[in-house]
């Protein structure tokens, strides 16, 4: 297994060391530990509005400058990943865009998410859901208090075939710690407008259904060796439904999502149910995507 790790060097890098090190060590996973430095921005004097020589000998040699003060800290991050096998990358560009690029040659990225505010986030976004967004490989976010170990998972479930893949995925992952897992499908409140004795039928029908289907999946994950038990909840969407559960069950110490990938208008629309997750939950998060 190769994991990707973009660092900051900010408050957030060591505890997502600390996690990585964790899944590392239980996969005898190689990491490629990268930082991305932000381009140098070139001012021009008023007068000309252009780059002359002396300048732009200057302005590379700030950017080099730059990638070496960044080298020598990835050494020291590396040291303390140690023994795990390590390999320091250091790029120049948009952060998202350059994780993006880089991700083909990993089966996992771990990224921290920073808080940001409400404007900040409308203006820019956050480099997190850039790549939760636009990335086919799963994505294991750090987020809120640092797990000191993975004890119980909640796994987001809406019978769906990304929600599967990331099941799939999160047995192997997760092998190695054997937590307790609680599968919550969240029911939308949404009132069909049919003759009340076919809606009954019908809705007991439904139910059947997902109650043998969950059953299913439940002794799929004690054969692998798992401790299961799932949940049905009602609420107006998933994310106030899995909110709401996590009040009763606070000592969640991971959420396991398939991302659909939604996008375009219908992303502007309707929303995703796992961007608003990563926004409002301050628990770590593993994000599977779908293939499109």
């Amino acid at each position: 297994m190769k994991f990707l790790v973009p660092v900051d060097f900010t408050e957030i890098t060591n505890p997502l060391l600390r996690v990585v090190k964790t899944f590392a060590q239980a996969h005898q996973a190689e990491v490629g530990l990268l930082n991305v430095v932000a381009p140098v921005l070139y001012l021009p004097h008023p007068e000309s509005f252009g780059i002359n020589t002396i300048d732009l000998k200057l302005f590379v040699e700030l950017q080099e400058r730059q990638k070496e003060r960044a080298k020598e800290k990835l050494l020291g991050l590396v040291e303390f990943l140690k023994p795990i096998k390590v390999e320091p990358l250091v790029e120049v560009g948009d952060a998202a865009e350059v994780i993006l690029e880089k991700e083909k040659d990993y089966n996992l990225i771990f990224i921290g998410s920073h808080k940001k505010g409400l404007i900040e986030r409308i203006l820019v976004g956050s480099t997190t859901e850039k790549v939760v967004k636009y990335s086919h490989k799963p994505t294991f976010i750090l987020k809120g208090k640092e797990p000191e170990a993975i004890k119980r998972v909640l796994i987001a479930y809406d019978f769906s075939e990304h929600a599967r893949k990331a099941i799939d995925f999160a047995i192997k992952l997760l092998k190695p710690f054997s937590p307790h897992f609680l599968i919550v499908h969240v029911e939308e409140t949404i009132e069909i407008p049919l003759v009340e004795s076919i809606k009954d039928n019908i809705t007991e029908k439904y139910k059947e259904e997902k109650l043998k289907h969950l059953e299913g999946l439940k002794g799929l994950l004690k054969d692998a060796g798992f401790q299961a038990e799932f949940h049905i909840i009602g609420d107006k969407s998933p994310t106030e439904g899995i909110k709401g559960f996590l009040k009763e069950y606070p000592n969640v110490d991971l959420i396991v999502l398939g991302n659909r990938g939604l996008s375009g208008l219908k992303r502007v629309l309707l929303g995703s149910t796992c961007a608003e997750l990563i926004r409002s939950l301050d628990i770590p998060l593993l994000v599977h995507r779908g293939e499109e």
